[in-house]
């Protein structure tokens, strides 16, 4: 095993960036009629919005939710508090401060741990004590999607909740099912806790958790 990554000209530590604070908040159980234009001005009670993102189905209708991107964390703060429980274009919109997506290549232990080895480059919180296991992987089964959901929209969706393995989505007969498996099993809980019985389109999603 080669040196670790120098920091103050000493050998031994490893080196984690942390990422930027948090500015985006996650929108849920929107209107399907309501439009970014309506979003970004209501949003912009708490502060300067610099981007508003409604994942869209195939044929262009908004899946119900939304990601609102502020200037500052203090503006992000501010209006996931501040909206969580209020209505909105007539229904009660869920909000909270959404996780910053981990970049894809910083994914490169996954086959690491697969294989025994030992990641100390970043954890749940962005750090690993140097000799400390990785925690367990935990998968959670969600159902009630619609049939042309993508693998892309789950991930806009369950991102935020942790780092994420991978996601597949299975196609039997009549049931539609999608399995995401999380690094971190506490990440995978609290997934489901969040998201077991959220409305999404039009029908309802059911969310386990792997016994």
């Amino acid at each position: 095993r080669g040196p670790s990554a120098r920091v103050g000209g000493r050998r031994g530590y490893n080196v984690y960036i942390q990422p930027p604070p948090p500015r985006q908040v996650y929108v849920g159980n929107l209107n399907f009629g309501t439009d970014k234009p309506f979003v970004e001005k209501t949003m912009s009670e708490f502060g300067e919005v610099r981007d508003v993102y409604l994942p869209q189905d195939n044929d262009g209708r908004p899946r119900g939710f939304a990601f609102v991107t502020f200037a500052e964390k203090s503006e992000a703060d501010a209006c996931a508090l501040g909206m969580n429980g209020r209505e909105l274009d007539g229904r009660t919109v869920r909000c909270n401060i959404a996780r910053p997506r981990p970049p894809r290549d910083s994914w490169k232990d996954r086959d690491d741990r697969r294989g025994g080895g030992r990641d100390d480059r970043g954890g749940r919180d962005g750090y690993y004590e140097r000799d400390r296991r990785p925690p367990p992987e935990g998968r959670i089964f969600v159902s009630g999607l619609p049939e042309d959901i993508k693998e892309r929209e789950l991930d806009d969706l369950y991102y935020r909740y942790g780092r994420i393995d991978y996601i597949e989505i299975k196609r039997g007969g009549r049931r539609l099912e999608a399995v995401i498996c999380y690094f971190d099993r506490r990440d995978a809980s609290y997934a489901q806790r969040e998201t077991d019985g959220m409305r999404f389109e039009r029908d309802t999603l059911r969310v386990d958790l792997e016994r």
